[in-house]
């Protein structure tokens, strides 16, 4: 695999020139996005994830944006992956789904998509961290973030500009958020971010099921939450 070839500005501007609406609706896969008024995601833009698409486009909605970021997608619902895809009007993925893509997969992402990077993998802080962060700061002021000196410490982030990466915290919905924040939506609106209960998926897994991890990881979500 040669260089990858990840989101820039002038990407970020063009998506911001394709908006059809000031507010967007990110589109999850909690039971409550069930609930909410199809004439209201006909107006807004509407940034899906993973497979919630599949009740939008079977209602005529069709996404703005289609985010994945969980590489078990790909692997395990390839054809809804491509059917998404092919019904958005944009798919961004991350650098993990490029990279753990096969050889066909990368061709249609490296034509058809956009690649968003982390700016980490791992959410352990400590020293080493703690210095690259602090010049990556002075860099770049869209990126917002704070890491612990302790290495059993979470570092927690937020970046205003998807052309220069973003930050991970377990769940889709923080990186959609981020991605909306840097088309500059004068509201973002979540639809389904339930942390209640077993955070269960609001549609049918019967075929390919991927457990939700949301809420085993709660507590180490909030604290982006508090950003």
């Amino acid at each position: 695999m040669g260089s990858v070839n990840f989101i820039t500005h002038a990407d970020v501007l063009q998506l911001i020139a394709k908006r059809t609406a000031e507010d967007c609706i990110i589109f999850l896969s909690g039971p409550t996005s069930r609930k909410t008024p199809l004439s209201l995601l006909r107006m807004k833009d509407v940034i899906a994830v993973n497979g919630s698409v599949q009740y939008l486009l079977n209602n005529n909605v069709k996404p703005f944006l289609y985010l994945l970021t969980d590489v078990r997608f790909l692997h395990r619902r390839r054809e809804d992956f491509y059917n998404f895809s092919r019904n958005s009007q944009f798919t961004i993925v991350n650098l993990d789904v490029y990279e753990q893509a096969s050889v066909d997969d990368q061709k249609y992402i490296e034509e058809n998509c956009l690649i968003i990077r982390s700016f980490y993998r791992r959410e352990k802080g400590g020293f080493l961290k703690k210095i690259k962060f602090n010049i990556l700061k002075r860099v770049h002021k869209a990126l917002l973030i704070s890491v612990p000196l302790s290495k059993r410490g979470r570092l927690a982030g937020f970046c205003k500009d998807i052309s220069i990466g973003y930050c991970s915290c377990h769940t889709i919905a923080y990186t959609a958020i981020q991605v909306a924040y840097s088309l500059k939506y004068g509201r973002i609106i979540c639809s389904g971010l339930d942390l209640t209960g077993s955070c269960p998926r609001f549609y049918d897994e019967s075929t390919s099921p991927m457990p939700s991890e949301l809420s085993k990881d709660l507590f180490k979500i909030l604290p982006f939450l508090l950003l």
